[in-house]
């Protein structure tokens, strides 16, 4: 949050363990965002995050 990025890589490496197949993953992911992405931006106070917007 320090730096106001957002890498989508780590959260792919963070869903890696679970074996999933790139539909079922991209699936994941969007549902994960949904809840997340507002959470991230309440901490960022109205800053922007770089890399956030590809998941709005």
């Amino acid at each position: 949050m320090s730096r106001m990025i957002f890498d989508g890589e780590q959260l792919t490496g963070l869903l890696e363990p679970l074996e999933l197949g790139w539909k079922e993953r991209s699936r994941v992911e969007t549902a994960l965002m949904k809840d997340l992405a507002p959470q991230l931006k309440k901490l960022a106070e109205g800053r922007e995050i770089s890399g956030l917007a590809a998941y709005e």
